[in-house]
């Protein structure tokens, strides 16, 4: 756990809520208010005013109502309510969770002031390295008392997006490092047509790595139970490379439409990182990238030598679509712009010698 200046205090912790943070983007849902907390665990709504203050009046007749001074003049009130400070004892965080893993964080906060006050501020989010920070959460703390100190604790957060977040209130500062497990590929061998269940698909990316020695169609599907399939190998004749697709969770089955020897791996890759723009890829023939991390828009620049399609796409770890850079039929030689953020894979489908080369915009 990743604690700063820890000290000792009280350790009361207040309604709770749910953070969720999809796609880099922090979201606060299911929020519910979070009460005052003083030193024996109540809320506490007390006046700042000082109780030992004296705040007579004088009567119309000039009799007992009015309070005097020690030289037997009329008392005049005064209120010192005094200053409410806060610091920042500690934050009580995981150094690392996993995507999907739910967590939870502690702030101790301690009035080093003289007077009771109420402490309110924002917590801010953001992705390592990222120009702005996002509102995430706020905490507010009523009356909390001098010399007290109060803990606020977080709701349920959960990271989608893998790679270092940084949080914040105020000047103090803490990161988590949100890590990635990667399924285990999933590999098949065999000869014409074809069906392998049990695959199961935990949704995202999924890439196809596939070869055939056959003379005519090679086809190569992922079916859900209502007999919906998602096609990434249409080819006739040999083949030997890979094809990648977005697919939603649940269990599948892998169909096969072959004449001749074949070998199949079935890939989901994970990555927090990527390979930093400017890349060259190059290659002959169907190939999907390893991680490459984009920063918005780009120029991308394209050849071709085959004679058939020439697509394209950068497909995101999860999500629904991906990012279409090039789509052409034959030979082929430009430079076009696209938009994508964050670490993609690039799949081309080609039927000749290709190269693509991308940059910031």
């Amino acid at each position: 756990m990743g604690r700063f200046d820890s000290l000792p205090g009280i350790d009361d912790s207040n309604t709770r809520r749910r953070n969720v943070v999809v796609g880099g983007i922090y979201v606060l849902a299911g929020c519910v208010g979070v009460g005052a907390i003083s030193g024996d665990g109540e809320n506490s709504e007390e006046s700042d005013a000082d109780p030992e203050s004296n705040t007579g009046s004088a009567t119309p007749d000039g009799g007992s109502g009015e309070a005097e001074n020690d030289e037997g003049t009329q008392g005049e009130t005064e209120e010192d309510t005094g200053t409410a400070t806060f610091e920042i004892v500690s934050v009580d965080h995981p150094d690392e969770v996993a995507t999907g893993e739910t967590h939870t964080y502690e702030i101790k906060i301690e009035n080093t002031g003289d007077a009771a006050g109420k402490f309110e501020k924002t917590i801010e989010a953001r992705t390592a390295g990222a120009d702005g920070w996002r509102n995430v959460d706020v905490v507010t703390l009523e009356a909390i008392e001098p010399g007290e100190t109060v803990t606020w604790g977080s709701g349920e957060t959960v990271f989608l997006i893998p790679g270092p977040h940084q949080y914040r209130i105020g000047d103090t500062q803490w990161e988590y490092d949100v890590t990635v497990t990667e399924p285990s590929p999933q590999s098949f061998s065999g000869s014409g047509e074809s069906v392998e269940q049990g695959i199961e698909i935990e949704g995202g990316l999924v890439v196809i790595d596939a070869s055939h020695d056959g003379e005519s169609n090679f086809q190569v599907s992922l079916v859900d139970e209502s007999e919906v399939g998602k096609n990434f190998i249409n080819v006739r004749g040999r083949f030997d490379g890979s094809q990648a697709g977005l697919v939603d969770t649940g269990g599948y089955i892998l169909e096969l439409n072959a004449d001749g020897n074949w070998d199949v791996t079935v890939r989901q890759p994970r990555s927090g990182q990527g390979e930093e723009l400017p890349v060259k890829l190059t290659g002959s023939g169907p190939d999907v990238s390893s991680p490459v991390r984009f920063t918005g828009t780009g120029v991308a620049t394209g050849e071709h030598s085959g004679d058939d399609n020439f697509q394209v796409q950068i497909y995101p770890m999860s999500g629904s679509f991906g990012e279409v850079v090039f789509n052409e039929i034959g030979e082929f030689g430009g430079e076009t712009t696209y938009s994508f953020d964050g670490v993609g894979w690039v799949d081309v489908n080609a039927n000749g010698n290709w190269s693509v080369e991308m940059r910031d915009g």
